[in-house]
């Protein structure tokens, strides 16, 4: 009996470790993945994605870029025919994970935001997969900010209504919520 669940739990261990390994941000700065894992719904259409008032690139279905950052506050979102929102607190020298979802819109697909934890199963798995068989869109920070500002002020209007709300649907993604990086 104790053979077999030696032999379980290292699979477990196995199943909740990283195929490849995450990237490290450079010294003192954060580093965000921001991924699609899952598109039922909107594969063909690009979702805008930003941090804060910074319009960061459109991701694609299948895919994930790498975001370095400076530690401390920021507020990620991601733009369609919604916009969905996460507030982060980032630590210097970590790691952490964005998914993207599709989501059954009105006329087109809508975006939904989720922060992945380390100690969600279904997450690591994601991310696995992602890794092993999404592309790296390697998006650079934009030049388009300046472009977008119209959206990026829109979206902020939105963002303070739904915060003044009690019952705000704005998601968190904390300084606990970093992936090692091996």
């Amino acid at each position: 009996m104790k053979f077999f669940t030696i032999a379980f739990l290292l699979l477990v261990s196995l199943n909740c470790t990283f195929a490849q390994n995450l990237e490290k941000p450079s010294e003192g700065k954060a580093l965000v993945y921001i991924m699609r894992s899952v598109d039922l719904a909107g594969g063909g259409l690009n979702f805008r994605v930003y941090d804060k008032d910074i319009f960061l690139g459109a991701l694609p279905s299948r895919a994930y870029f790498t975001y370095e950052c400076d530690p401390g506050e920021h507020l990620f979102w991601a733009a369609s025919e919604n916009r969905d929102f996460v507030e982060a607190t980032l630590e210097a020298n970590k790691t952490y994970v964005i998914d993207l979802k599709a989501k059954i819109g009105v006329f087109i697909a809508a975006v939904g935001i989720e922060p992945y934890s380390p100690s969600n199963k279904k997450h690591v798995k994601r991310i696995n997969r992602v890794l092993k068989k999404h592309i790296n869109a390697k998006i650079a920070k934009s030049s388009r900010t300046e472009e977008k500002k119209e959206n990026i002020e829109k979206a902020m209007e939105a963002y303070n209504r739904i915060k003044n709300n009690k019952n705000s649907k704005i998601k968190k993604l904390t300084t606990n919520m970093n992936f090692e990086n091996n």
